[in-house]
C-alpha cells in the first residue's frame, strides 16, 4: 500500500565533551540543532521567512524542513526518535543517541543530514551549552556504516521503500513511547479511540503522499472509519504531559505542548488496518513529529 513512500533512518550517535544539565526529552533541542545547522548550510537568505521567501521552492532547508506552501498542508518530511530519554545530568563521554527517518523526495537528501550532524559539533546543546562530539552515523535498519571518523560510506544510502504487510489480528495493545498529540478541531484529545488512531493515520499518510512522492493515496475514508469504529476499546491508561519546550527563536521562552501518554487495547476486526499501523509505527501519528512526538509500538494477538 505505501511502497511508493520512501524512507531512510540514519543513528547519530554523539559523546559528550563537558558536563552540564539538559531537558530530560531531548527531541525539540536535537530538531532546533538541527534545523539551525541546515539552514546555514544551503540558505544565502537567513533573515528572510521561508514561506515569504522567493527561492524556497528550490531550497533545501524550505523543502525539507520548513516545508513552506504545501498544497497539501503542513506537514514536514522527516520525524525524530530519540533513544537517550530520561537523563538530565550530563557528564564528558556520556553517549547521546537518535535516529531521524527522512521520507518521500527527502530521504535522497541523506548527504545534507551528514553534514548538518558534522555541523552540530561546533554548536552547544541546550541552555547550558554543553559541546558533544560526532561519533558515528549508521543505518539502523540495514545495520551498516554510514560515517565515522570522518569517513564516508555513500554506497550505503538506501532509501527503502515502505512496506508494510497485512496480518490477521483481532487484538492490538499500541502503548506510545513518546507524547502523542492528536487534536480535534482545536482541542487535544485526552485518550483515542481506534477510530482516532486510523482517523489521524489515514490522514498523515495521505499527506506525506501528496507533498513528497509523485502519488496521492486513493482510499475510501468514510468506508474507512464506519470499520475503524466497530472496533472497541477493551481496556486502557492514558496521562497528560504537560510539556514545555525552550525556544531559541521565541526570546528564549517556553513554549507549551499539552500531550497525552499511555496505551490502548483494541478489540475486532482489525486486520485491514495492519498496513496503515505499521506504516505509523515508522512515521508517528498526531503533532509535533519533528520533535520526536507520536511514537508507538504494536502488539498483535497473532
Amino acid at each position: 500500500m505505501f511502497e511508493h513512500m520512501k524512507t531512510l533512518t540514519l543513528r547519530a550517535t554523539f559523546s559528550a565533551l563537558g558536563s552540564g544539565r539538559l531537558p530530560p526529552y531531548l527531541g525539540s533541542t536535537i530538531r532546533g540543532l538541527l534545523g539551525h545547522c541546515i539552514r546555514d548550510l544551503v540558505c544565502p537568505t537567513p533573515h528572510v521567512k521561508c514561506y515569504v521567501c522567493e527561492i524556497s521552492d528550490n531550497c533545501a532547508y524550505a523543502q525539507n524542513f520548513s516545508t513552506p506552501g504545501h498544497q497539501a498542508g503542513s506537514v514536514n518530511p522527516y520525524v525524530l526518535h530519540v533513544l537517550t530519554r530520561g537523563k538530565v545530568e550530563w557528564k564528558e563521554a556520556d553517549i547521546s543517541q537518535f535516529d531521524i527517518t527522512l521520507i518521500g523526495r527527502s530521504s535522497e537528501q541523506g548527504g545534507l543530514m551528514v553534514d548538518a550532524l558534522q555541523e552540530m559539533e561546533k554548536r552547544g546543546w541546550g541552555a547550558a551549552r554543553i559541546p558533544f562530539k560526532l561519533l558515528k552515523i549508521t543505518d539502523p535498519i540495514r545495520n551498516t556504516l554510514i560515517w565515522h571518523q570522518g569517513k564516508m560510506w555513500l554506497r550505503n544510502f538506501h532509501p527503502q521503500p515502505l512496506d508494510c504487510e497485512e496480518r490477521f489480528a483481532r487484538t492490538a495493545v499500541i502503548h506510545f513511547e513518546t507524547p502523542v498529540r492528536v487534536k480535534q478541531g482545536q482541542n487535544l484529545k485526552y485518550s483515542l479511540s481506534f477510530a482516532d488512531l486510523i482517523q489521524s493515520l489515514s490522514r498523515r499518510m495521505a499527506l506525506l503522499s501528496h507533498a513528497y512522492t509523485e502519488n496521492r493515496l486513493e482510499w475510501n475514508e468514510s468506508e474507512m472509519l464506519a470499520a475503524a469504529r466497530l472496533v472497541r476499546t477493551a481496556d486502557e491508561n492514558w496521562k497528560e504531559n504537560k510539556f514545555k519546550r525552550f525556544s531559541m527563536n521565541k526570546e528564549g521562552k517556553d513554549l507549551y505542548l499539552p500531550a497525552i501518554e499511555g496505551w490502548a487495547r483494541y478489540e475486532g476486526d482489525i486486520t485491514p488496518f495492519t498496513p496503515i499501523l505499521a506504516a505509523g509505527q515508522r512515521l508517528h501519528i498526531g503533532k509535533n513529529t519533528t520533535h520526536g512526538f507520536g511514537r508507538f509500538h504494536v502488539d498483535y494477538d497473532q
